[in-house]
């Protein structure tokens, strides 16, 4: 493979990422680390019963003790779990349709789902 096809392959890949990051980071959101995501869905499995329909679970890049779990049925469709951690515990703070439940700061991070 010469270096042109290299660099025409990376950068339509870049293209083709970047609006998903974009959109991603307009919601001041990022993707929780195996640990985060360890903590919050330990916390929705023991409200909720189960994992099934979990496709994201993000954390706020402004408030790192906010989290969310997205969740996808086929009744409800999307909706949002958010959670609030307090020392190395997350708590259940609010759920339901994605930026309809919840304070300012929860709504915002509900639509990264």
């Amino acid at each position: 493979m010469s270096f042109r096809s290299v660099a025409l392959i990376s950068t339509c890949t870049a293209i083709a990422l970047l609006p998903g990051t974009a959109a991603l980071a307009a919601t001041g959101a990022r993707r929780a680390s195996s640990s985060e995501r360890s903590g919050l869905l330990r916390t929705y499995r023991a409200n909720d019963g189960g994992t099934t329909g979990v496709y994201a679970e993000y954390i706020s890049t402004s408030d790192s003790t906010l989290g969310v779990v997205c969740v996808r049925t086929p009744e409800a469709g999307r909706e949002a779990f958010v959670e609030k951690r307090s020392g190395r515990t997350w708590r259940y703070a609010a759920s339901g349709a994605v930026g309809r439940v919840g304070t300012a700061a929860e709504r915002r991070l509900e639509h990264s789902c």
